[in-house]
């Protein structure tokens, strides 16, 4: 006998089934969470912050400009030369400078030869003048006696007021010789100040690091010839992120490395902070990077240095910012 089938019993079953699976998996998930949930982990505070910078002279490095333009005649040093302020680094051509000197020369000997014929000839005109008013005033005594003429009188006036006019032309003509002179002179002054500008010097005490033009090439006014560095302690130019730049402070110890390196070569304080925030300078490899970060600049004297360094070299300065 077949025994009729009961779909409600079977649906029963079903949604049983279901809702035993639900649960189930509500259960698993519930576990899993409460796995993964752990504890707050406390972060310990920022002590040491680490920035990149490169080692230079106390000071910078000095670009020297060309005063005059010129074209190079002679190098008197050579790049690693350390030199004594006022040494000869090069020499350029000076020969128009030279001639411009020769030539107001000639010209200042020849003013001084008229200076003295025009003083000569005042100083004759102005014993002249003095005869004529002695006679004058003979004359004038000799008229209230009767003893000479008004026309006598009246020539030896008009002689004398000659004379004076003339002296006056003659003590302008003087004046003028001797301002013409002092012109010559300051031009002389000017054309000897660019003679001595085609001399370059060292402005400082310390080490050339470059000269930049060869023998015989042109050099532009205020173009760079030389670089160099003056005779002062090396030091560290850092860039710290401006995340920690209020926690600087001047005398902060310093562990310096070489860039990958992991033993420092030396060690140093903070000795300069900058007062403001900047852009990232030191390293810039992009010239467009948008990167809105921005730094705050170091200064840490190198103190104990295990190895030498040299100017440029990049290294790692890591700042002990304490509790």
């Amino acid at each position: 006998m077949r025994v009729p089938y009961d779909f409600k019993r079977k649906n029963d079953y079903r949604m049983k089934r279901i809702i035993l699976l639900s649960f189930i998996a509500m259960s698993l998930l519930s576990c899993g969470k409460k796995k993964t949930e752990t504890a707050p982990v406390k972060q310990s505070p920022v002590v040491q912050i680490a920035g990149i910078g490169k080692v230079v002279p106390d000071g910078g490095v000095s670009e020297l400009a060309s005063p005059v333009p010129g074209i190079v005649r002679e190098l008197s040093v050579q790049p690693g030369s350390m030199v004594k302020k006022g040494t000869v680094l090069l020499l350029l051509d000076n020969t128009t400078q030279s001639l411009a000197i020769n030539e107001i020369n000639s010209r200042l000997a020849s003013q001084k030869k008229s200076i003295e014929s025009a003083r000569a000839l005042m100083e004759q005109e102005r014993i002249a003048l003095a005869e004529k008013e002695r006679q004058l005033e003979d004359a004038k005594i000799l008229l209230k006696d009767a003893a000479t003429t008004d026309d006598h009188v009246r020539k030896l006036q008009n002689d004398y007021d000659q004379g004076l006019q003339k002296v006056k032309k003659l003590k302008n003509d003087f004046m003028l010789s001797e301002a013409q002179l002092q012109e010559l002179s300051t031009e002389k002054a000017m054309k000897t100040e660019d003679l001595r500008l085609t001399t370059l010097k060292a402005p400082m005490d310390g080490t050339v690091l470059d000269i930049l033009p060869k023998k015989g090439e042109a050099v532009s006014q205020y173009q760079t010839y030389a670089r160099m560095a003056p005779a002062t302690p090396l030091i560290v130019q850092a860039e710290i992120d401006e995340m920690y730049a209020t926690r600087l402070a001047l005398g902060q110890h310093c562990v310096i490395r070489l860039i990958g390196e992991v033993n420092p070569v030396a060690e140093g304080k903070i000795v300069r902070i900058s007062p403001d925030l900047k852009k990232k300078s030191l390293f810039s490899d992009n010239k467009d990077d948008l990167e809105d970060r921005r730094i705050r600049k170091i200064e840490v004297s190198i103190q104990h240095p295990k190895t030498t360094l040299l100017i440029d070299t990049k290294v790692e300065c890591k700042v002990q910012l304490g509790q």
